[in-house]
This record gives C-alpha cells, structure tokens and sequence, in this order.
C-alpha cells in the first residue's frame, strides 16, 4: 500500500492517520499511514462491514 490518502464520502475529512514507523510497516502489509477510519464490525459475521468516520461519525458501506 502506498500513502495514497482517503476522505470521508460524506464530509470530506481526511481519513490519513499518523505515519507507521518504517521498521513497523511489514506489519501492515507495507502501508505508511495509519487509517482514522473507524471500522464496524458484524458480530455474525466477525467481520468488518462499515466504515465510519471519526469527525462527522457519517457510515459507508466497506467495498
């Protein structure tokens, strides 16, 4: 993953976190942001199945 950034379909907030530390970025998967997105998980499911966002608390369907 690169530092490409994401927003917040609905207010437009930037969702790029705080930079992952180089010798911890194998850890995940190679990205070089922390993401503020906030995930919501299906407790059937155990799984992620929304996304909202920290400042308008807005949710969107994970793709």
């Amino acid at each position: 993953m690169d530092d490409s950034k994401e927003y917040c379909p609905y207010c437009g907030a930037d969702l790029q976190g705080d930079p992952i530390p180089k010798e911890l970025q194998r850890h995940y998967g190679n990205a070089t942001h922390f993401s503020r997105k906030i995930s919501i998980s299906s407790l059937e499911a155990d799984r992620v199945i929304r996304w909202q966002c920290p400042d308008c608390k807005g949710e969107w369907e994970r793709e």
